[in-house]
């Protein structure tokens, strides 16, 4: 049984995870601000273009996060790796991922430019096609930077250079949303065209690009070369093979409940009010914002865990518990305290000139249960992450694909199809969700199942 310290900190300590998780929290937020800030400065420029891009942007998480899922498994081999003090074969792990992404170019660019106009409502697929076309064509480069490199330096636990890359990518997106979306005239000469939703969509895609070679150039150092085998490039079948197995599980999990959630916002969109729909949209975006400490701690407790267990130290996974409830409460005052002191302000910054009482409404309304949920989201996911840490990946995925079907998209179909409910359903069956999948992973990790798993 080796120690690994991952910080100056305890391991397991609330410190150790602070230390670890704020630079991924910094990054998340950045990240989620981006197409945030795609719908704020859309919401300026119409509310239309502000239901197209919330109503297509859940197929692209969907697609997204299921890449993610899949390349994202290199954190925990990284993280195993590193503990049980087997430098050299990280860099390898984090190759075949690199390929990998080059691989799913194959099958995202027919994806987005076949596939995307079926997907989509009839009432906002004039705007919202091009938009996800081209956001969706870029995801698989995107995936080498906020996927294969970022997990060499977080399943290391060396996350400080992942904000910053974050807020440049962040300011250089918000930057040439402006631009790219309003266009720019200068006297009677105009510099650039306005571009509406798609001047947003080539925004964001600039935007993601651009940190993914200075990344690569972070992973190639002479240091990281000799200690960590970075530049051992060679694509390894067997090797791939075995990452996309351990992910395979997760990865069915995540898609699939992506596609349901997408699924989802087609409906509601196409059976709910307009003014409905934004203010959902508008809480949707609120909550995406906030969603930063539930990504943070979640990525600190699978890099803690990972590194504890492939040090054998499962000790550290107990103190790793009390951790991320203490941080947690602290995130839930905040979290709290934004929505119940300052709702006017948050919903106002998505509402356009043409100020709509009744989006108002609809949204102030959903705000209140965005609490609940976060609350137990977060608890949700740090549970998740520790039997993830492990490999005990097939056991996540029928729990989260069950119970996210049966709980909450099931009964919310029925409910806005059949009984004409408003969007607000969602919130409160999602709710339901998050009980019921506690309430499984707390069995599970009582057990001590996940103990048992072999990743390495």
């Amino acid at each position: 049984m080796s120690e690994i310290k991952l910080t100056k900190y305890a391991p397991g300590s609330v410190g150790e995870l602070f230390a670890i998780s704020w630079p991924i929290m910094l990054s998340s937020a950045t990240g989620c601000l981006m197409i945030v800030i795609d719908r704020i400065i859309l919401s300026q420029y119409s509310s239309e273009a502000f239901n197209a891009c919330f109503g297509v942007i859940q197929w692209y998480w969907a697609f997204l996060c299921t890449a993610l899922e899949f390349i994202l498994i290199a954190e925990v081999f990284v993280g195993q790796y590193n503990g049980a003090q087997r430098h050299r074969e990280i860099g390898p792990i984090v190759w075949q991922m690199i390929w990998f992404c080059l691989i799913l170019l194959f099958l995202y660019v027919p994806l987005a430019c076949l596939v995307t106009p079926y997907l989509i409502a009839d009432n906002i697929a004039e705007l919202g096609v091009p938009y996800l076309r081209i956001i969706v064509i870029f995801i698989p480069i995107h995936c080498i930077g906020s996927g294969a490199l970022t997990a060499f330096f977080v399943g290391r636990g060396e996350t400080k250079i992942i904000p910053i890359i974050a807020v440049i990518s962040n300011v250089l997106n918000a930057v040439l949303d402006y631009f790219f979306i309003f266009g720019l005239k200068i006297g009677t000469v105009q510099i650039i065209p306005e571009g509406g939703i798609i001047g947003a969509a080539i925004a964001t895609v600039t935007a993601q690009i651009i940190p993914v070679f200075l990344l690569f150039a972070l992973f190639l150092k002479k240091n990281h070369r000799e200690r960590f085998g970075t530049s051992e490039m060679a694509f390894k079948f067997d090797l791939l093979k075995n990452c996309l197995k351990i992910a395979t599980p997760a990865t069915l999990n995540r898609f699939i409940n992506s596609v349901f959630w997408a699924t989802m916002t087609q409906v509601v969109v196409q059976h709910v009010t307009a003014n409905d729909f934004q203010g959902y949209g508008i809480v949707h975006s609120i909550y995406t914002v906030f969603s930063f400490a539930i990504e943070g701690t979640a990525a600190g407790t699978r890099t803690i865990c990972s590194n504890a267990i492939g040090a054998r130290t499962f000790s550290i996974v107990r103190k790793n518990i009390n951790a991320w409830l203490l941080l947690g409460g602290i995130f839930i005052a905040l979290f709290a305290l934004g929505i119940v002191g300052y709702s006017k302000e948050l919903i106002g910054i998505f509402l356009g000139k043409g100020k709509s009482n009744e989006v108002y409404f609809f949204a102030y309304r959903m705000l209140s249960w965005t609490l609940f949920v976060f609350i137990l989201d977060y608890v949700v996911n740090n549970l998740q992450s520790i039997l993830l840490s492990s490999g005990d990946t097939k056991f996540t995925m029928f729990v989260n694909t069950i119970c996210f079907f049966c709980f909450a998209v099931l009964p919310t179909y029925i409910g806005i199809v059949y009984f004409h409910c408003e969007s607000i359903l969602f919130w409160k069956f999602t709710l339901l969700d998050c009980v019921v999948r506690i309430l499984f992973f707390t069995l599970r990790y009582r057990s001590g199942r996940w103990i048992k798993k072999q990743l390495i």
